[in-house]
């Protein structure tokens, strides 16, 4: 039963495709599963990502699953949308890219990479610039530009 009108006609329908916009969007950046199983050999979970990568990680490493029997852990499925694993019995869920977040300390090391470390260099640059004003204005782009439409 809808609560307000957004959720009925047109509004829904906008709702709708922002939802499968969104949907799009995550699916395109974040990692999505195709296949997952439990080696009881090598007591991991492995996971087969589009794109042909694949990993595996010990069951221990995540909430739910270090008492698991072997039978419970080769009961994992996949979410629908492949983003997530799910053990019913355990009622146990992960997220993907939690899990390789976590695995990668992407925390700790991505900024490295990405340019965005913090240091003590940079932070006394930014101080520095405060104090002649902060940052210079950016230069005005005409309004064509702005809306996306180039001139030729």
């Amino acid at each position: 039963m809808a609560r307000s009108g957004e959720a009925t006609g047109a509004g829904f329908e906008r709702m709708n495709r922002v939802a499968i916009l969104e949907a799009r969007d995550a699916d395109r950046i974040e990692p999505r599963a195709m296949h997952v199983t439990y080696d009881p050999k090598r007591s991991l979970i492995l996971v087969s990502l589009r794109g042909g990568y694949a990993f595996g990680f010990p069951p221990e490493t995540v909430e739910g699953l270090q008492d698991a029997t072997p039978e419970q852990l080769g009961a994992v499925r996949l979410s629908p949308s492949g983003d997530g694993l799910h053990w019913d019995d355990l009622d146990a869920d992960v997220s993907l890219t939690g899990l390789l977040s976590r695995a990668l300390n992407l925390r700790e090391w991505a900024p490295r990479i990405m340019g965005q470390v913090r240091s003590e260099a940079k932070a006394g640059a930014a101080r520095r610039n405060g104090l002649k004003g902060g940052r210079p204005p950016g230069r005005a782009r005409p309004k064509e530009e702005k809306a996306g439409v180039a001139g030729s």
